[in-house]
C-alpha cells in the first residue's frame, strides 16, 4: 500500500506522490511513516529526509525543519524549507558553517549557542546531501 505524501515549504510543493516509506528527522531521533501509520503529528529538526518509492527508488530531500503530520493514512510536511541536492548552493552552505563554527568556538556570552548549533547542522546536512 502507498503512503500519499506532500511536502511543501513556503515557496512550493518540494514534492507530492505516493511513497512507500517516509523517514523524517523528529526531535528525539528517526521517525519511519508507512502507510497506515497511525494518526500523528511531529516537530521535524534539521534533517535528510529519505522517501522510498513504490518501484524501491529513494529520494533525498533536506528539511531544515518544520511539522509532519499523518492524517488518515495521508502525510503532509510543513517545512520551513526543502530542497532537493540539485537546488542547494554548495558555497552559500560552505559559509554557513563557517559562521556557525566560529559563533560556537568564540564563547562570547551574547551569542545564541542553539540558533548558532541548528545553524550549524542546517549547513552539515545540506554539505552532505548535495555531493
Amino acid at each position: 500500500m502507498s503512503l500519499p505524501t506532500t511536502i511543501v515549504d513556503p515557496e512550493k510543493i518540494a514534492w507530492k506522490g505516493d511513497a512507500v516509506q517516509v523517514v523524517l528527522g523528529i526531535t528525539d531521533g528517526l521517525v519511519g511513516i508507512l502507510s497506515r501509520h497511525a494518526d500523528a503529528l511531529f516537530a521535524m529538526v534539521p534533517h535528510v529526509a529519505r522517501i522510498t518509492l513504490e518501484d524501491g527508488t529513494e529520494k533525498s530531500l533536506f528539511i531544515s525543519g518544520g511539522v509532519a503530520r499523518v492524517t488518515k493514512g495521508e502525510l503532509t510536511v510543513i517545512a520551513d524549507s526543502a530542497e532537493f541536492p540539485d537546488q542547494i548552493d554548495r558555497e552559500r552552505a560552505r559559509k554557513s558553517m563557517e559562521r556557525a563554527e566560529e559563533r560556537l568556538t568564540k564563547g562570547h556570552k551574547e551569542i545564541n549557542y542553539e540558533r548558532a548549533r541548528l545553524a550549524l547542522m542546517r549547513s552539515i546536512y545540506r554539505l552532505r546531501i548535495a555531493k
